[in-house]
């Protein structure tokens, strides 16, 4: 399946000025969203490098560490569930949502079965959820032992007849070991591309050239993943990194798309941003991670939704659908899955 959409129709959200002057402290999003005692939690903001003190619910919670963008916390033994506070000389901000304190009884009282377990490599495995019996197609790798890439085939933004890619060629040309396709396209098989064939209007960072191509489809309602290193951090919304991405620390790799399927664990309802395409069952893509390790996933015979609850019972935490259907391609040594279209974009795995 390959979608096209095109970012004006998803509503555009300006980045501010570099050159506004710092204004008082804000929230705008922290993650996990929910976890035990124990856990840190990286609260994402502007003008946070002064603060002094936060709490959980009204609990005060330890700072382990601060700077202008975010601010890291840990959760003490005494924490129950509520807003995240910080408090600096600017005043004291809140967080929109809670954070949701899990306990025993909480892991007790879950309907959910245990995680599936998966070997690391690429693996064909039958998963069975509510929702029926998926077949799906695994890479499952260890973030500490690789390096997530986000390539492209062009150096500069493309609107129209963008260059492409095997992903066999993406792999070689880069010194890759597995990949799989990325985002969405308008195929030169669909009839109303025309000129527009093999465009993407995604934001992709080329993790050659360490730049964001078509940089304004950042500025979206789309979702986002990003890498630093051996970190991935989602994002339900990449506007949200779009307006402070100047102040966060250097990224390796990164993309958007849209739905995003799994936050904290959660299967996303997206139900009205979905295409009737992607309600149909096809082959569906999807990059996710469960804190631990990558997941690159192809899930047979599955709507978008469905393919979300299969990368759950596998015990992925947060995930980002991909492009699937005829485009569908996955590497790993050989062709996996593919090699489906020529792609203009793709996600690579490389040793470190």
């Amino acid at each position: 399946m390959s979608l096209h959409r095109s970012a004006l129709a998803l509503g555009i959200v300006y980045l501010a000025s570099a050159c506004v002057p710092a204004g008082p402290p804000s929230i705008s999003s922290f993650s996990p969203g929910t976890g035990p005692t124990g856990v840190t939690i990286t609260v994402y903001g502007t003008n946070l490098g002064q603060t002094s003190s936060a709490a959980i619910g009204g609990t005060n919670v330890t700072l382990v560490s601060v700077d202008d963008s975010r601010v890291v916390v840990r959760v003490p033994d005494e924490a129950t569930t509520g807003v995240i506070t910080l408090t600096g000389p600017g005043g004291t901000v809140t967080s929109r949502l809670r954070f949701v304190v899990s306990r025993g009884a909480d892991v007790a009282a879950s309907t959910l079965p245990p995680a599936i377990a998966t070997a690391t490599g690429y693996s064909f495995l039958n998963v069975t959820t509510a929702q029926g019996t998926f077949g799906v197609h695994l890479i499952k790798e260890r973030l500490a032992d690789v390096t997530v890439r986000t390539v492209t085939a062009n150096a500069d933004d493309c609107r129209r007849d963008c260059p492409v890619r095997t992903l066999e060629q993406y792999v070689s040309e880069s010194g890759a070991y597995a990949g799989m396709n990325a985002t969405y396209l308008c195929p030169p098989d669909y009839q109303d591309c025309g000129e527009k064939k093999n465009s993407f209007e995604y934001a992709v960072f080329n993790s050659n050239l360490r730049k964001w191509i078509n940089l304004p489809s950042l500025v979206t309602q789309n979702g986002l993943v990003t890498f630093a290193g051996g970190t991935p951090t989602f994002y339900q919304r990449s506007y949200i990194y779009a307006r402070q991405r100047l102040s966060l620390g250097p990224i390796t790799a990164g993309l958007t798309m849209y739905p995003m399927l799994l936050l904290d664990g959660d299967v996303v309802d997206s139900s009205t941003e979905q295409s009737a395409v992607q309600k149909q069952r096809s082959m569906k893509g999807s990059i996710g991670s469960d804190g631990t390790n990558v997941f690159l996933a192809l899930v047979a015979n599955a709507t978008v939704s469905e393919s979300a609850y299969v990368l759950q019972a596998l015990g992925v935490r947060d995930a980002l659908n991909l492009d699937g259907g005829g485009t569908s391609a996955m590497w790993l040594g050989s062709y996996k899955v593919g090699p489906g279209r020529l792609l203009p974009n793709a996600v690579l795995l490389t040793k470190p």
